[in-house]
């Protein structure tokens, strides 16, 4: 099925689905979300499909969701914007949701609600040029898929979260956010070999071995915790703040890379 903001390649039971925005960092716009939604569908239902590579085109995983334009007026309520947040939730529960096993293959920039994409995913490998963060914050928006808690600790979390601070591959392991480093050059090449150590296992063994784990998870409470997160996301995202209203101003006068050049300089102090 052709589609417009994503590649879907299906080759000896791996799916490898690409984020095809290369021009703009593979930034997640609306149409990316309902694609990258209708692909993992159509991974579930094709008994062809054994596992899901995620990864991105050119020289970045996605640089999250994308901000290039403002809201428009259907969005500007409290409730539309509540509705927003409820479908960027769908969009980054499917490769947990999804039976069948999902690797993020992560090959550079990997920030904010695409960090947390691959961080819902269930095995994350990295180029050594890769980069992870939750820089949002910076200005004025939240955390959408607050899973960086359940997956590094409360202390990292609290860290990335409060300052909006980036980190490179070696300290994204050490942080337990991936499974392993590997030359830039080879990522695709150690990718699939893990990939086809999975699929000698029995298909259905792997799948019910997944819903076995995130079981577990969502009885300690995972999905009422991003449920609750839509929430406080919400209330975020409209409350005006100084910072906010700045940074808007900026990217309305100047574009989006000046507001983001003064986000980012007020942190280099």
């Amino acid at each position: 099925m052709p589609f417009n903001t994503i590649l879907y390649d299906l080759q000896d039971n791996i799916l490898k689905i690409t984020f095809n925005r290369p021009e703009k960092l593979n930034a997640f716009s609306r149409e990316l979300v309902y694609e990258t939604i209708e692909a993992f569908q159509l991974a579930e239902a094709d008994d062809e499909v054994h596992l899901i590579i995620v990864t991105g085109a050119g020289r970045a995983f996605s640089a999250g969701y994308d901000i290039s334009g403002g809201r428009d007026e259907q969005e500007r309520s409290p409730y539309n914007w509540r509705l927003h947040q409820r479908e960027n939730l769908t969009f980054s529960l499917q490769p947990w949701q999804v039976s069948k096993p999902v690797i993020a293959m992560v090959n550079g920039y990997c920030l904010a609600g695409a960090c947390e994409f691959a961080l819902m995913c269930d095995l994350r490998v990295a180029s050594e040029k890769a980069t992870f963060g939750e820089p949002e914050i910076r200005f004025g928006a939240g955390a959408p898929i607050l899973i960086t808690p359940w997956i590094v600790g409360l202390t990292k979390a609290k860290e990335l979260l409060y300052t909006g601070d980036t980190m490179d591959a070696q300290e994204a392991l050490r942080f337990n956010m991936i499974n392993k480093v590997v030359p830039h050059e080879t990522l695709q090449e150690e990718t699939y070999k893990l990939a086809r150590r999975i699929l000698k296992i029995a298909p259905e063994n792997v799948r019910l071995t997944k819903q076995a784990i995130n079981k577990t998870f969502e009885m300690m409470g995972l999905k009422h915790a991003l449920e609750y997160n839509v929430e406080v996301v919400t209330i975020m995202e409209n409350t005006e703040t100084e910072v906010q209203r700045t940074f808007n101003q900026i990217k309305q006068e100047k574009g989006l890379r000046a507001a983001l050049d003064w986000r980012d300089a007020r942190f280099r102090e």
